[in-house]
C-alpha cells in the first residue's frame, strides 16, 4: 500500500455525498466483525449512493487500496474487514426501494435486513425463505454475498437462489445490472464478460465435475449455470464471492408464498448416531428443517436457566426439532405424525414431544433461541469460536462425520459443542480455544487441517452457508485442484488489479487463519489503573466478552437496543463499539491517553445508559457500566459541563426553590425565556419547562402517622415524586396503607443515577453515602424498601454497587421492590373498582433491568373496569436527562416517536408509565394526553 495523507483522503471525501472518515477511532471499529479477525482499515466511507460507491472504487484504484464492503459486520470468518477502504453500507444505504406484493419481489439496498423486511411483509401473506439466525440485524448485501441460509435451507434454498436482479459496480467503476447482462447477446457484451463466457465455455467439463458432490456449499465460487441460452447468468457467482468480484449496490429477490401451518416433532436421541440415521429416514418427507442442539450445549443451557431445565428432560445425547410447513393443519400434523411413527417403528428415539399448538412450539423454539447464546457467556480464558462451524456433508454421510468428528475432538482433548441444520449435513461445531494461548492457536490451525481432510474425504465442503473469509480461504484450492485456477481467472476477469477484497477466496495462504487474530499471541492487555468503579471481574475481561456479532446493531422492534442505533445507524452508535474502542485501548492497540480525545467521547457519549444491550447482549457485557467508567475517567481529569451538572442538582433546587418555581412558569411558557434557559442550563428551548410543586412529599406527609402492626415498608420516593410531582409519592403511602403496610418515608436524597450517568461519579457516591446516613439504620428494620420511580430503582438495585461494594448495598438490593409488586402480592387486601377506564402503558427501559417487571401492567390489569393497551413500544428517547439537552433534542425526539405515535394512534384518554423522564417524554410528545403513574390510577380506584 503506498504512503498515505490527509489530504488523499480529504479529496475523496470532497468528491461524494456520503462520509469519509480517517481517524483513528472510525478506524478501529471497523477492523473487527463478528469473526476471530482484527484488520485496521486506512478509511471508512459511509457512500449514499451507486454514484459515491463508484467514486471511492476509482479512488482506491487510483492510489492502489483495497475495497471492503461491509453490512452489519456481523460475519464469522472476516470477509467484512481489510486495510484499506471499508464500504459501510449500513448508514445510508439501508432502505426498501420496493415491495411488489402481486409480483412477489422486493428491490432493496445492500444495508437493508432482513428484520425489516418480515416488519413489511406482515400480513401480506409472503415470506423470504432463507432465515440465517443473524437475520434480524443482517444486511441483504451481507447475506447475497456470502450466499446465506437458516434452519429452513433444507427445503428452501440460499439467498442466491432468489435473486432476480441485482446492480454492482466493477473495479473499473462501471454500474452493470444481472438482467442488463442475461439480456445482452455475446456480440454487444463488454470484453471482460465475453472473456468471462469463453472461460466458462472452455471448462465446462471441469466446473460440472470439479464440485464436491454435496449441496450446501459455499466454498469459493459458484460457476455452475453461469451459461444459459447463449446468454450470461451471474446471479449465483456473485452470490457467495464476499465482494471479491464487484460491490453490489442493489438488489431484487423473489418471495414466497408462506406457509399457513405448521407442526413440530422434538425427538431425543441417545447419540448422534441415531440422530443422522433420523434425518436420512425423515428426509424423503421434505421438511421443512431439522436442527440439533447436541449434550454439551443442553447440558449448559441447564445449568444456566431455570426454565430451559424443566424444557429439557435429563439424560439424552442430543435433541432434533424436525419441522414440517403446509398450507393445511391436516397435512402438517399428518407428516409430524408420521415422522415420529417412523422413528419409534426404527428404534432410532426413545423419547418424543409432538408441539402442536403455537405455545408448543414457542417453547421449545425457545430453548434453541436460549441455548446457543448461553455459550457466549462462559466465564475462563477459553471461549466459544466460530471455527469449525460451517462444515457441511452429504446426509448420508452424516454418520461418518460425526465419528470422524467425535474421535478427532476427543483425540485432542478439546471441549465442543455441536448444533445446527443437520437435514442440510451442515453442524456448527462449536470448539472451546484461548486464542491468547500459544498452544491453542496452533490448536486452531491443526483441528481446522483435519476437518478439512475429514470433509472432502466424505465429498463435504468446509464452508455450507457462511462463506470462505479469512478462516477458510486457504482450503479453496485443496479442496477444488484443478477448477482453482479457473476461479483465478474468473477473479482476473472481475479484478485484474485485485482490489476487491483481495485476501480472501484466490489469495492462498497456509497460514492466514493465525494471521490478524483479534487475540493472538502477542495480544497484551493490562486493565484500567485508578477504576472509579468497582469491578469485581476486571474492567478489561468485560470488554474482551463482547465477541462482536452484532446484534446490538438490531433496527427492528425484535430488540429494545440500541435506541441510539436504531436512529442513526452508525457503527459509532452501537453499543459493540465501546466494548471495541475500550479493548483497543487496554491493549494498547490506540493510545491509552486517547479516552480523553473527543472522537472517543463520541463513541461513550452515543450510549444513554438505558441497559437494554445489557439484558439483550447474547455475551451479557455490560456495556452501560463500561460507558461510565470512560465518562468517569474523563471527567476525573477534565470535569463536568455545565449542562451534564444541571440534573443532578434537581434535590437541591426541590429543597430550596420549590416555593418560587411556580413564578418562573408564566414566563417560561413563552420560548425566549426558554431559550434563555437553554444557553444557560443546556436544556431544549422547545422542553416544556418541568416547575417544582410548592409543596414536596415531605412536606404534605409532615407530622402524618402511619397506622402501625403491619409489615413494614420504606418508601424510596425519589427526587420526582418527592419534589415535581408529590401526587405519585402520596399516592403510594395511601395505597401501602390500605394494603396493611406501615410506611416510612425517612429524610432522604438524589439516587445518585443522574450524577453516574454523567461520569460524576464522586457526586454519585456523596448522594448513595448520605441516603444510608440517612436511613441505612432502618435496612434491617424493615421488610421491604419500596420504589415507583424505576430509574430510583434500578440505582439502588443495581448501580449503587458500581460505587460501592459492602454489606449494606446488598442488603439494600434484597429488599428492594417497586410498589406494583406489593400492591400484586396484597391484591386481596385493597378493595378497587373502576369503570370504562382505558389505560395506554409505557414501560420503561429500566424497568425492564429489574425483576418482575410486568408487576406494573398486571396490576392494572388486575382492577375489573380497566382497559391496559401495552403500548409494547421501545425506548422513549429522554433517557434520564439526555433527551432535555438541546445537542440530543431531535435525536431523542426520533428515538422516541415509534412509542409516542402508538400513544397517540391508541383510543386510550390517558398514557401511563412508571418512569418521570418517560412522563416528560409523553406529554411532550403524546398529543395532549394525560400521563399518570400506574399508582396514581390504583389510588383512584380505592374504594372511598
Amino acid at each position: 500500500m503506498p504512503q498515505l495523507t490527509k489530504n488523499i483522503f480529504e479529496e475523496l471525501s470532497e468528491n461524494i455525498k456520503g462520509d469519509v472518515y480517517t481517524d483513528t477511532v472510525r478506524r478501529y471499529l471497523h477492523s473487527t466483525d463478528g469473526s476471530i479477525f482484527r484488520v485496521e482499515p486506512a478509511c471508512v466511507v459511509y457512500p449514499k449512493d451507486v454514484e459515491d460507491v463508484v467514486t471511492a472504487v476509482k479512488f482506491a484504484s487510483r492510489y492502489g487500496l483495497s475495497v471492503h464492503s461491509r453490512g452489519a459486520g456481523s460475519g464469522l470468518c472476516g470477509s467484512a474487514i481489510g486495510n484499506g477502504i471499508i464500504l459501510d453500507f449500513a448508514k445510508y444505504m439501508n432502505g426498501l426501494i420496493e415491495l411488489d406484493v402481486r409480483g412477489k419481489t422486493f428491490t432493496c439496498l445492500p444495508g437493508y435486513r432482513f428484520g425489516e423486511l418480515e416488519l413489511e411483509l406482515k400480513g401480506q401473506g409472503l415470506f423470504f425463505p432463507p432465515d440465517p439466525s443473524s437475520g434480524e440485524y443482517a444486511t441483504f448485501g451481507g447475506m447475497y454475498g456470502t450466499n446465506a441460509s437458516g434452519a429452513h435451507s433444507v427445503k428452501y434454498g440460499n439467498v442466491a437462489d432468489y435473486i432476480e436482479d441485482a446492480e454492482f459496480v466493477t473495479t473499473e467503476g462501471n454500474i452493470y445490472t444481472l438482467s442488463g447482462l442475461a439480456e445482452t447477446v455475446y456480440e454487444d457484451l463488454d470484453e471482460p464478460f465475453k472473456k468471462l463466457m469463453q472461460i466458462c465455455e472452455e471448462n465446462s467439463e471441469l466446473i460440472k465435475k470439479g464440485y464436491p458432490p454435496v449441496k450446501y456449499n459455499s466454498n469459493g465460487y459458484n460457476l455452475r449455470d453461469m451459461l444459459k441460452n447463449s446468454s450470461l447468468h451471474l446471479g449465483k457467482l456473485l452470490g457467495g464471492s464476499e465482494g471479491t468480484l464487484a460491490v453490489t449496490t442493489r438488489l431484487k429477490f423473489r418471495l414466497l408464498d408462506k406457509p399457513t401451518h405448521d407442526s413440530l416433532v422434538v425427538a431425543y436421541f441417545d447419540n448422534i448416531i441415531n440422530s443422522a440415521k433420523a434425518v436420512q429416514a425423515i428426509l424423503p418427507m421434505n421438511p421443512a428443517g431439522i436442527e440439533i442442539m447436541d449434550k454439551s450445549l443442553l447440558s449448559l443451557a441447564k445449568e444456566s436457566d431455570a426454565k430451559l431445565r424443566e424444557a429439557i428432560p435429563d439424560g439424552y445425547d442430543n435433541v432434533c426439532m424436525i419441522e414440517f410447513d403446509g398450507y393445511s393443519e391436516e397435512e402438517t400434523s399428518a407428516l409430524a405424525e408420521q415422522a415420529r411413527e417412523i422413528l419409534e417403528r426404527e428404534n432410532l428415539s426413545p423419547e418424543m414431544h409432538m408441539a402442536a399448538t403455537a405455545e408448543e412450539k414457542a417453547k421449545f423454539w425457545a430453548v434453541r433461541k436460549a441455548a446457543v447464546p448461553i455459550l457466549y457467556k462462559l466465564k475462563g480464558k477459553k471461549k466459544i469460536l466460530a471455527l469449525i462451524e460451517d462444515a457441511a456433508v452429504p446426509t448420508d454421510r452424516l454418520v461418518e462425520y460425526f465419528e470422524g468428528l467425535y474421535s478427532l475432538l476427543e483425540e485432542h482433548e478439546v471441549d465442543f459443542v455441536i448444533y445446527g441444520h443437520i437435514a442440510k449435513g451442515l453442524l456448527h461445531t462449536r470448539p472451546l480455544l484461548d486464542l491468547k494461548d500459544p498452544y491453542d492457536i496452533e490448536m486452531l490451525k491443526k483441528l481446522d487441517d483435519k476437518v478439512f481432510e475429514l470433509v472432502n474425504r466424505l465429498g463435504g465442503a468446509v464452508s455450507g452457508e457462511h462463506g470462505d473469509g479469512r478462516l477458510r480461504s486457504c482450503y479453496i484450492k485443496k479442496q477444488y485442484g484443478e477448477l482453482y485456477d479457473v476461479f483465478q481467472d474468473v477473479k482476473s476477469v472481475f479484478d485484474p488489479e485485485r482490489r476487491l477484497n483481495p485476501d480472501i477466496l484466490t489469495l492462498h495462504d497456509e497460514y492466514q487463519m493465525m494471521k490478524y487474530l483479534r487475540f493472538g499471541k502477542d495480544y497484551r492487555s493490562s486493565d484500567m489503573k485508578d477504576k472509579r468503579l468497582v469491578w469485581a471481574e476486571g474492567f478489561t475481561e468485560e470488554a474482551e466478552k463482547c465477541h462482536g456479532c452484532s446484534k446490538c446493531t438490531t433496527v427492528t422492534p425484535a430488540t429494545r437496543m440500541c435506541p441510539v442505533y436504531k436512529v442513526t445507524r452508525d457503527e459509532l452508535s452501537a453499543p459493540k463499539a465501546k466494548a471495541n474502542i475500550l479493548r483497543a485501548l487496554m491493549s494498547g492497540a490506540i493510545d491509552n491517553k486517547a479516552i480523553y480525545e473527543k472522537s472517543l467521547q463520541e463513541v461513550i457519549s452515543h450510549c444513554v445508559t438505558c441497559g437494554s444491550c445489557h439484558v439483550e447482549c447474547p455475551s451479557n457485557v455490560n456495556i452501560p457500566k463500561l460507558s461510565m467508567e470512560a465518562k468517569a475517567q474523563y471527567v476525573k481529569k477534565f470535569g463536568s459541563k455545565f449542562s451534564d451538572m444541571v440534573p443532578t442538582h434537581l434535590e437541591t433546587m426541590g429543597r430550596k426553590l420549590r416555593k418560587i418555581t411556580w413564578a418562573m412558569e408564566p414566563f417560561m411558557r413563552f420560548r425566549a425565556s426558554r431559550k434563555v434557559l437553554e444557553l444557560t442550563s443546556g436544556i431544549a428551548a422547545e422542553r416544556e419547562f418541568v416547575p417544582l410543586d410548592r409543596l414536596s412529599l415531605f412536606d404534605r406527609l409532615a407530622g402524618h402517622k402511619s397506622p402501625e402492626g403491619g409489615k413494614k415498608v420504606m418508601f424510596f420516593s425519589g427526587c420526582y415524586a418527592g419534589y415535581v410531582r408529590p401526587n405519585i409519592g402520596m399516592s403510594a403511602v395511601q395505597v401501602l396503607e390500605k394494603a396493611g403496610f406501615e410506611v416510612i418515608v425517612p429524610e432522604q436524597h438524589c439516587c445518585g443515577l443522574p450524577h453516574l450517568s454523567k461520569g460524576i461519579r464522586d457526586g454519585s457516591k456523596k448522594k448513595i453515602d448520605q441516603n444510608i446516613e440517612s436511613w441505612g439504620h432502618l435496612v434491617d428494620e424493615v421488610d421491604y424498601i419500596v420504589t415507583t420511580c424505576t430509574s430510583c430503582g434500578l440505582s439502588l438495585y443495581k448501580e449503587w454497587a458500581y460505587i460501592r461494594s459492602d454489606e449494606i448495598i446488598d442488603k439494600i438490593k434484597d429488599k428492594l421492590v417497586h410498589i406494583s409488586t406489593l400492591v400484586n402480592e396484597n391484591r386481596d387486601k385493597l378493595e378497587l373498582e373502576a369503570s370504562g377506564v382505558k389505560l395506554a402503558y409505557h414501560k420503561s427501559c429500566h424497568f425492564r433491568i429489574l425483576p418482575d417487571n410486568d408487576s406494573s401492567v398486571n396490576m392494572l390489569r388486575s382492577v375489573e373496569g380497566i382497559d391496559v393497551e401495552d403500548l409494547a413500544s421501545n425506548c422513549c428517547g429522554m433517557a434520564g436527562s439526555w433527551g432535555m439537552k438541546a445537542e440530543n433534542y431531535y435525536l431523542s425526539k426520533e428515538i422516541g416517536s415509534p412509542m409516542t405515535e402508538k400513544l397517540i394512534r391508541s383510543d386510550a384518554p390517558v398514557g401511563v408509565t412508571d418512569c418521570p423522564t418517560c412522563t416528560i417524554q409523553m406529554v411532550h410528545m403524546g398529543g395532549g394526553k394525560v400521563i399518570k403513574h400506574p399508582i396514581e390510577v390504583i389510588a383512584e380506584c380505592l374504594k372511598k
